[in-house]
């Protein structure tokens, strides 16, 4: 995976990838899991497609999310679980963006091997992908609609 990320980023270099413009993503592995693959085929397809990506890393807590979407603004958040004791973190960080008053604010997708479209809709996500092409897919639609 570093090999590809470092082939990539200097593809996107020299191809003169623009990466902004087409909006801003924040994305990081729910506390808990270290698991960062698949955030990382991810943020690497985002970049490719022209998207800044900003990247908070693997067992992330639930107040940096909050802190990251107040300083960053972005359009959406990206929230990925590979565990099922960890998917509950997904719907704590959406639980405490509705108590802050911020759900509004940005949009939000999940993913994550035990991730299901019945999961993200429990949890008041607004969009699951099963992989990173479809994230990239959803993510674009996400901020086409607003």
């Amino acid at each position: 995976m570093y090999l590809v990320k470092i082939f990539l980023g200097r593809q996107l270099k020299l191809w003169k990838v623009e990466t902004r413009g087409k909006g801003r993503i924040v994305i990081g592995t729910v506390e808990g899991d270290i698991h960062s693959l698949g955030k990382n085929l991810v943020i690497t397809m985002l970049r490719i497609a022209g998207f800044e990506v900003i990247d908070l890393g693997v067992d992330v807590p639930c107040e940096k999310f909050i802190q990251a979407i107040k300083e960053y603004k972005p359009d959406v958040l990206g929230m990925s679980a590979l565990m099922t004791t960890t998917m509950i973190n997904q719907r704590k960080v959406i639980e405490e963006l509705k108590r802050r008053g911020l759900r509004g604010e940005v949009k939000i997708i999940v993913g994550g091997a035990p991730v299901t479209e019945d999961w993200a809709r429990e949890i008041d996500a607004d969009a699951y992908a099963r992989d990173a092409f479809e994230a990239v897919r959803k993510i674009s639609e996400l901020i086409e609609k607003n």
